[in-house]
């Protein structure tokens, strides 16, 4: 819908530039927001997830995130990028606004991959801890611009992946999976916890365990 808004935009403000100076203009102002708008404005999409809430665990959130950063780092998962960053809700940052903290890692072995990301949230919930995480494809700021132009398509999906692209992607979130569950493991012990009682599957195409 926006891209054909901003289509219209730049259309007849194209044809008023030639009738009405200021109209013209105004419509092609007008335009060029909405485009800047709608490439700001990307949406994640989720497309896997697991989450679980650990009684009693209320300001363990630091310790989850330095045991999780701490294992990745000690699995030595090539061209892993990982990073704390504070975004808004839909998983890009904002200077204003609602904004919470996650773990975010990405996988930078090539282009394909990299935007899908694996965002690790632990929030206090009452006396608890909510952790999750959430698989994401969020595309870049040039693909979408690419998009918005007359003929194309979007640039990367999921359904794009070859063989290679989804065994390297099922991997990468797999081994994050296990190192954010061992780190939730060691928390829940310290705590005299029983971690069997979790369920450690995750909730979309992946379903990983």
């Amino acid at each position: 819908m926006k891209k054909f808004l901003i289509y219209c935009f730049f259309f007849f403000g194209f044809i008023f530039l030639f009738i009405n100076l200021t109209v013209g203009e105004t419509l092609m102002a007008i335009g060029a927001l909405v485009f800047i708008i709608t490439i700001v404005e990307r949406k994640a999409e989720v497309l896997d997830n697991w989450s679980a809430l650990i009684k009693n665990a209320q300001g363990q959130k630091e310790r989850i995130f330095i045991a999780t950063k701490e294992l990745l780092k000690n699995s030595k998962a090539p061209s892993l990028e990982i990073k704390e960053d504070k975004v808004g809700p839909g998983l890009t940052s904002v200077l204003t606004g609602e904004t919470r903290e996650f773990l975010i890692i990405t996988d930078r072995r090539n282009v394909k991959l990299s935007n899908f990301k694996a965002y690790i949230c632990a929030n206090d919930y009452g006396d608890n801890l909510f952790i999750a995480w959430y698989l994401t494809y969020i595309p870049a700021i040039w693909q979408v611009f690419l998009y918005l132009l007359p003929g194309a398509r979007q640039i990367m999906k999921l359904e794009d992946l070859n063989l290679f692209n989804r065994q390297d992607l099922t991997t990468y979130i797999t081994n994050a999976h296990h190192c954010l569950l061992e780190a939730v493991d060691k928390l829940m012990l310290g705590m005299n916890q029983d971690p069997s009682k979790i369920d450690r599957k995750s909730k979309g195409f992946l379903g990983i365990s």
